[in-house]
């Protein structure tokens, strides 16, 4: 299975750079068991994957939160290099990123990994972006990305999650990872779906397109800000008076389960709410309903300028 997972990103030939874990929050429990100390600090970008802050605690360790520079969520490498003391240890960021689908830069990792502090890149929704980074791990012995058979395969409920590292990196993870934490069928499972890449390759295809004609239809509702994504989902951002919890209501009662983020990490208020992208005909049932919420509310729908978004 390691040999699959290790080709499947590149990397044939290089099973003892991959690690596995019972999903990929163990994943990163056991990054955090194997490296951070009493005292450390971890740099983690703000808004992110919130159980990420959760078990820093449990290891004696502190969560130092990084801000985006725009409401686009976009990072320099100044917002994390500024942040970094004697005691960081690590920085730990997803890309694309978990909730608003922006993706950092190469050169951003680039410049992460050249401060010597250890970087974990999650790529848990790498399929649906571009540019992935596995290849950085030959250049730099300090760079871990993990990733998940949760959103491109669709199969979160085998519990999946793996790391490509340097061995020496892999060696230390596994002697604190649990013995046989991966199953037989999880295994076969993984096999199976690595081997079907294409049909893997043709959904991801799909959800690429209609998440560019779903980013682009919300642009036409006033208030509504779409933030640009990498990932399998569109977050927005609500103006003018909207809540973003009274649409995700909306929504629930008109059948279609919506994400908000009501004060959420990094997300104060109730602006923020996400779409995440099923198959064409959800996206359009979604969109016409939201419609139905305009029309109702006696709100215009009218096609936005970049500039006005951005305004």
């Amino acid at each position: 299975m390691r040999a699959k997972l290790a080709e499947y990103v590149g990397l044939p030939g290089r099973a003892d750079w991959i690690t596995c874990g019972n999903g990929s929050m163990e994943v990163i429990d056991l990054l955090y068991k194997a490296f951070l100390d009493e005292g450390d600090e971890i740099l983690i970008s703000t808004p992110d994957y919130s159980p990420y802050t959760r078990r820093v605690p449990l290891y004696g360790a502190t969560v130092v939160s990084v801000l985006p520079v725009d409401q686009d969520f976009n990072y320099t490498l100044e917002s994390f290099t500024s942040k970094i003391t004697p005691k960081t240890k690590m920085a730990l960021i997803s890309r694309p990123n978990n909730p608003d689908g922006h993706q950092i830069s190469r050169e951003l990792v680039r410049g992460l990994c050249e401060t010597g502090i250890l970087v974990a890149i999650d790529e848990a929704y790498f399929e649906f972006g571009d540019s992935p980074v596995e290849d950085l791990v030959d250049e730099y012995p300090n760079l871990i990305i993990s990733h998940t058979f949760s959103k491109a395969m669709g199969l979160a409920g085998i519990r999946l999650g793996w790391i490509v590292a340097r061995p020496e990196l892999i060696e230390a993870v596994n002697r604190v990872r649990t013995p046989l934490n991966i199953g037989l069928v999880t295994k076969v499972a993984a096999i199976a779906a690595i081997e079907d890449a294409d049909y893997i390759r043709e959904n991801v295809r799909k959800v690429k397109e209609d998440r560019e004609f779903l980013f682009n239809e919300l642009k036409k509702f006033p208030g509504f800000y779409p933030i640009p994504s990498q990932a399998n989902f569109v977050m927005i951002r609500v103006d003018n008076g909207f809540k973003a919890s009274h649409i995700y209501e909306y929504l629930l009662s008109k059948g279609y389960i919506t994400r908000s983020f009501v004060n959420a990490r990094g997300l104060p208020g109730d602006q923020y709410f996400r779409i995440t992208i099923g198959t064409h005909e959800d996206v359009v049932g979604v969109l016409n309903e939201l419609r139905k919420y305009f029309e109702e509310n006696s709100l215009p729908l009218q096609s936005t300028t970049i500039s006005e978004r951005m305004s």
